[in-house]
């Protein structure tokens, strides 16, 4: 018999491919479980109901983004501003390399639950706020370290990048193109950020 962690994880990926190829609503707990290759009673151990499983699944999947991202703007083997520009391209490296379609279930349950579930709101934008945390952060320390010229609030910043780079992916997947991720980042570190010459 598998670890319980195994089995709730399993569920957990299930969930995600299902509602990644449909939506959060569209995907019954029938088919999520049938590709899970697990019985009913093993969810409802797991999970209190459905809204649980997707609190779950959210917490789950901007956990190890939030690493992920966190990861990258945090190395300190990097200047401040070449951890920011590490993040930014690693955004345009993964579409390359995995596809111009975002694999992701958070964009579709976002739109979906956030209006409809203060709870899922709630993950949703602690992670979202986390992340912009981390990015503000980042850019402060740019500033000190007179990497770039703007000098406007770092939160504000943060929070308007996040917010636009949001946007830009659906771009990038309505455009099948990467062109709008590429000249995003280009903006943000010769419009926005305003990087300094290295001369």
């Amino acid at each position: 018999m598998m670890p319980d962690k195994d089995t709730r994880d399993i569920i957990l990926e299930a969930g995600h491919k299902a509602i990644t190829a449909k939506s959060y609503h569209a995907c019954g707990l029938k088919e999520i479980l049938d590709l899970a290759g697990v019985p009913k009673g093993s969810f409802y151990h797991y999970f209190k109901s459905k809204d649980d499983f997707g609190l779950q699944l959210i917490e789950n999947s901007t956990d190890g983004w939030n690493q992920e991202c966190r990861g990258k703007l945090t190395d300190r083997s990097f200047t401040p501003l070449n951890r920011l520009k590490n993040y930014f391209n690693d955004k345009i490296t993964y579409f390359l390399e995995h596809g111009l379609s975002c694999e992701c279930a958070l964009p579709k349950m976002v739109l979906e639950t956030s209006q409809l579930n203060e709870v899922m709101r709630g993950a949703i934008k602690y992670s979202f706020d986390s992340m912009a945390s981390v990015l503000a952060q980042t850019i402060r320390e740019a500033q000190i370290a007179d990497e770039i010229a703007c000098k406007d609030d770092a939160d504000m910043l943060a929070n308007m990048i996040n917010s636009a780079l949001q946007g830009i992916i659906i771009r990038v997947q309505i455009d099948q193109s990467i062109v709008p991720l590429e000249q995003f980042v280009a903006l943000i570190f010769k419009n926005i950020l305003q990087e300094k010459s290295s001369s």
